[in-house]
């Protein structure tokens, strides 16, 4: 009995010893190959040059804004259009201290800067609603403008009922006043979404 388990034992250990020595000839084999086969004359003969990593040259900049001068004349022109209401609601504030409008008040009229702001909230609706036959970017901009100069000329006639020519405050109506501007503030936001969204595409850099 115990001399089959020493003949199973000197078995088993002959058996893992090939497996081992199988194991290695094939490792070496394996690597004399790849020795043999990477070599000059295996590869073939490329230049030194595409080997190295190419060096990008920066593009030139000479072409400048060749091309695009009309676009960017469209586009400042657009820019200054939705700029006039932001620039005439910042001058409110003076007339109402001059006026002797309540610091209340006057945080109250503040809330006509809030559009630029909060763009983002209806700047998706811009980009997806639109009049195929009109245009992406016509559909917004040309009745913004529209809008824009009737409100702007409703507004002329009206700054004296609005702002008042009293020295105490007591003849602005505040809230109308902020409600007006704001509706202002809100369509140069509006186009401010759709002249952006337009220079991305109008520009050729």
């Amino acid at each position: 009995m115990l001399k089959r388990l020493i003949n199973a034992v000197i078995l088993l250990v002959k058996k893992k010893i090939t497996i081992k020595l199988k194991m290695a000839t094939r490792r070496t084999a394996r690597h004399t190959i790849e020795e043999t086969d990477i070599g000059e004359d295996s590869f073939p003969h490329v230049p030194l040059t595409s080997r190295r990593r190419r060096e990008v040259e920066p593009e030139s900049d000479d072409r400048g804004l060749k091309g695009d001068y009309s676009n960017v004349a469209v586009l400042m022109f657009l820019y200054i259009l939705q700029g006039i209401p932001l620039g005439v609601a910042g001058s409110v504030p003076m007339l109402l201290q001059s006026r002797g409008v309540s610091y209340k008040d006057q945080a109250i009229f503040s809330f006509v800067f809030w559009p630029f702001s909060i763009k983002l909230l209806w700047a998706p609706l811009v980009d997806s609603l639109y009049f195929s036959s009109f245009g992406r970017r016509k559909s917004w901009l040309v009745p913004i403008q529209y809008l824009i100069g009737v409100f702007m000329m409703v507004l002329s006639y009206q700054v004296d009922n609005l702002i008042g020519n009293e020295k105490n405050g007591g003849g602005v109506s505040v809230y109308f006043l902020t409600f007006i501007f704001f509706m202002l503030n809100f369509l140069a936001a509006t186009q401010d979404i759709a002249v952006d969204g337009w220079a991305l595409t109008m520009l050729s850099r």
